[in-house]
């Protein structure tokens, strides 16, 4: 009796251990959705260099990379139990350069070609029996920013979100010092600010004048007292006032998604089969200036164009920022999105099914807003963690009424505010992260959620087969509808190195969703911002990711034009 009691309780620390070290349910999420779904979730990171870097170059950057993050030095254990998590357990065959590769670009060698191997790249299976990433250095691509190599660096979503991904990424450069001071600092002022212990005018400019009193002996505890109540009595009010608006986000959601779902018209032309095609492309616009955008926000900020500048000196015009309606980067960049995107599908050619023909006939009636899914980050300041702490929405953005270039500036600024109240909506909703921590339940015990019931692995049994095709691919599919687009925020102020070598440009994408869907990346970089796209590469639809980049570029022009115009007004 005693030997079972004492096994037993050998078991029950040896499973409390193992559940403590198992991954999330949003990591847990990536890989039934691919065993559902036709779906990769890559995350993809694209760096063009101005000098030559070598695989023994990389490899160096790489091991310390991979000290410092050991998810990159593991692999997945554990998959497809519904009563057990999966878990990362340390890879006993890892060699770093079984992960690096060298590539070279057919002539002339240009962003065309690159393009095309990054779609290579992303199409790629993954193993799940070694460490969920790749890189590949190619030599030889060259193009008129200098730029004579380039490295594209590939992870799978359940290894980390596109923060945790790009964070392990900067930790490769010369960035990596600003960022840990950035994101321990921010740690450190949350952390105070907690505590009544930052100068009354870091809660608010308002409260400036109680500065000298927080240095006094007598009056700085009362001060903190009062600073620590401030600090959580708003935050109580700001979650008071979330839950009513994040209900009616949440009603707003469900409502498009039953409206919209059944008579989406992808962006990518109908796939020839009911297979999902595998291979992939992808393209990158030029850079913008961040003026550029600037320009767009003390322009269309406020209620009114002009509202935000009205009265301020053209020298002083820097951080004007409105205090109502601000338009932020992301308001503009997915208001271009939109209309880019809205475009592309009006001019797709005519559906070939009888389905797409009526759908295509219904949306020429009803509303057809293009659904974004915009991911969030729950990250805590000074998280450095390889996991997926994001969660997100579905955000159903409609185009300008008006596609053509000579929309106004008054119909330019309504269609930009109808936008950021979609996303500002969004933005304030208690939905997501709830949603997020209920989800991450499921790690545990991955048969609390329904895509685990029915794995590939069974389809030999009738029912798994029956039920995998006519229910849960079809719902997931559905849910998978969404063009994904995530903005990055990476060094933003100057040009950085990796392996001592100055990266020209940097793009990175986000995993792509359903069939037909696409996925958008935007990043910013050295003063400037850019995006990259991906899509499925299917016959009829080629060269679909050029021409979104293309249209962005134009419209993007077209946006800054009007901006000028109102500040020339202003003047």
């Amino acid at each position: 009796m005693g030997e079972a009691a004492a096994r037993l309780v050998d078991r029950i620390a040896h499973e409390a251990e193992e559940r403590k070290h198992m991954i999330g349910g949003v990591d847990q999420l990536w890989i039934m959705l691919s065993d559902t779904a036709d779906f990769n979730p890559a995350c993809t990171s694209v760096f063009t260099m101005r000098d030559r870097v070598t695989v023994e170059m990389m490899a160096e950057q790489l091991t310390r990379q991979s000290e410092k993050f050991p998810r990159y030095r593991q692999r997945l254990d554990s998959t497809g139990r519904l009563l057990h998590g999966a878990t990362f357990v340390d890879d006993s065959d890892f060699n770093i350069m079984n992960h690096i590769r060298a590539r070279r670009l057919p002539e002339p060698a240009g962003k065309k070609e690159l393009d095309a191997l990054v779609g290579e790249v992303i199409a790629e299976p993954w193993d799940l029996s070694r460490p969920l990433w790749d890189t590949v250095i190619v030599e030889n691509y060259h193009d008129e920013d200098g730029a004579v190599c380039a490295i594209i660096a590939r992870g799978h979503h359940t290894l980390a979100d596109g923060q945790g991904f790009v964070i392990s990424q900067l930790y490769m450069t010369s960035y990596y010092d600003d960022l840990r001071q950035m994101m321990d600092g921010a740690a450190t002022k949350l952390h105070k600010a907690k505590r009544g212990q930052l100068l009354p005018s870091e809660y608010n400019a308002s409260l400036a004048p109680l500065d000298p009193y927080a240095s006094y002996t007598l009056t700085a505890p009362f001060i903190q007292l009062f600073l620590g109540l401030l600090f959580w009595l708003s935050q109580l009010s700001t979650t008071v006032f979330s839950v009513f608006w994040s209900t009616y986000q949440a009603l707003r959601m469900v409502a498009f998604f039953f409206f919209t779902f059944w008579r989406i018209e992808m962006v990518v032309d109908e796939q020839p089969t009911n297979a999902r095609t595998a291979q992939r492309e992808l393209s990158s616009s030029r850079v913008f200036s961040m003026q550029e955008v600037k320009l767009c926000q003390q322009a269309f900020s406020g209620p009114r164009p002009g509202f935000a500048v009205a009265g301020v000196p053209k020298d002083q015009r820097k951080n004007v920022r409105s205090k109502v309606k601000h338009v932020t980067l992301n308001d503009v960049v997915c208001s271009v999105m939109a209309d880019v995107l809205g475009e592309e599908i009006r001019n797709k050619p005519a559906p070939r099914s009888i389905w797409g023909k009526a759908k295509r006939s219904i949306n020429h009636i009803l509303p057809s807003p293009v659904p974004l899914f915009i991911p969030i980050s729950i990250r805590a300041p000074g998280d450095w963690s390889m996991r997926n702490l994001s969660t997100g929405a579905n955000v159903y953005l409609p185009p300008s009424r008006t596609l053509m270039p000579d929309i106004s500036v008054r119909e330019l600024h309504a269609h930009i505010h109808r936008c950021r109240y979609e996303l500002s909506l969004f933005k304030h909703s208690l939905w997501p992260r709830f949603c997020f921590h209920v989800l991450q339940l499921s790690g545990q015990a991955p048969v609390l959620f329904p895509l685990s019931w029915f794995p590939k692995s069974k389809e030999d049994k009738m029912l798994v087969r029956l039920m995998r095709r006519w229910v849960v691919k079809p719902i997931a599919d559905a849910c998978l509808q969404s063009c994904e687009s995530h903005t990055v925020p990476g060094p933003a102020k100057r040009p950085i190195t990796m392996a001592g070598v100055e990266v020209a440009k940097w793009a990175a994408l986000p995993p792509q969703g359903g069939a037909g869907t696409i996925g958008i990346g935007v990043i910013s970089y050295a003063g400037g911002i850019s995006i990259a796209v991906s899509a499925d590469s299917v016959p009829g639809s080629e060269g679909v990711t050029r021409r979104i980049c293309e249209s962005f570029e134009r419209r993007f022009a077209l946006y800054v034009a009007r901006a000028k115009e109102v500040l020339d007004h202003q003047d």
